[in-house]
């Protein structure tokens, strides 16, 4: 099930104001539109070439236990993926979540303590207060469950981390120059995924390949590389690490000027299969009924037969005698 069309902004889940974007202007990029990422083949884009692999023992220079080489086939094994998850734990209710970024002292709470610390007395303290308070409830209402109908977002370059009809559900907020959903199975938080622009002061630099060498430095291993398999799920290139908790990958979502860095839980993720038990419809897929009639295959009793494929002709029987 897809959208017509991506949309202009991000999918609207209520009536209200979306969270306040942080510098609006130089993160239009930011945004999941384009109907899907697309995986520039260069090296400046989406290929291995030019990533670097760190050394033995890590980027600490040895202080850190070293990182180990995955099993053949799989993500690369770190150390510890903690830190990706900002404070928060697998299986969080969205509630809980909500409570964590809303709360006074919170997540959003904080973003203004240095903006209002600096701001004077009077209409300027008031008008940072509402705006804070405006993205607080603005990312409550964000929550959308995925049931019967299709929504906005699968025309998005996240379409493929959720499916409907299976008690999945996401929020999201935007802050600190990067766009960040949440995602949950049975109200279980069990996925983050950022988006983050790619540019000359992005946070993870201005190409794919410079995102995964900070990563690759940054978690001393390097990273399983994956080209586009629709067989596996994956849409486009994908690097990828593990901790005995947690699954991180990078998506390269270069057409967009976007990487995706994606964090969740590895037992859900390996319980995907049973936790997904209704299965999406392929919207191409021909009818069971006509394909039961046509099983045999069609013909056109109007086409030209082959040569020697004619039927003999039947001589009509002589006229009687009267």
């Amino acid at each position: 099930m897809a959208a017509a069309c991506a949309p202009a902004k991000e999918p609207k889940q209520a009536a209200a104001p979306d969270p306040t974007e942080e510098g609006a202007s130089n993160e239009s990029s930011s945004s999941s539109s384009g109907g899907g990422s697309s995986s520039s083949s260069s090296s400046s884009n989406g290929g291995s070439d030019g990533i670097i692999v760190p050394p033995p023992g890590g980027a600490s220079g040895g202080g850190a236990a070293p990182a180990k080489a995955g099993a053949k086939g799989e993500a690369a094994s770190v150390s510890s993926l903690v830190a990706m998850q900002d404070g928060l734990k697998w299986g969080m209710s969205h509630a809980d979540v909500i409570k964590v970024y809303t709360q006074t002292g919170g997540v959003i709470w904080k973003d203004y303590d240095e903006k209002l610390a600096k701001a004077r007395v009077g209409p300027e303290m008031t008008a940072l207060e509402a705006e804070r308070e405006t993205q607080k409830a603005a990312f409550g209402r964000s929550f959308i469950e995925f049931k019967d109908t299709p929504t906005g977002y699968d025309a998005t370059g996240i379409k493929s981390e959720y499916t409907y009809k299976n008690r999945e559900a996401l929020m999201w907020v935007q802050r600190q120059g990067k766009k960040r959903y949440f995602f949950f199975i049975n109200d279980r938080l069990w996925k983050m995924y950022d988006e983050v622009p790619l540019g000359d002061s992005g946070q993870l630099g201005k190409t794919f390949v410079e995102a995964v060498n900070l990563m690759n430095g940054k978690l001393g291993a390097a990273g399983r590389i994956q080209g586009a398999d629709a067989a596996k799920g994956i849409n486009t290139t994908t690097v990828d690490w593990k901790d005995s908790g947690s699954h991180l990958r990078l998506v390269d979502r270069s057409g967009e000027r976007i990487v995706g860095v994606v964090v969740e839980d590895n037992g859900t993720l390996n319980s995907l299969a049973s936790l997904r038990t209704n299965k999406s419809e392929d919207p191409t897929a021909i009818d069971p009924t006509i394909a039961a009639v046509t099983k045999g295959g069609l013909s056109d009793p109007n086409a030209a037969q082959p040569a020697g494929s004619a039927k003999p002709e039947t001589k009509k029987a002589p006229p009687k005698k009267k």
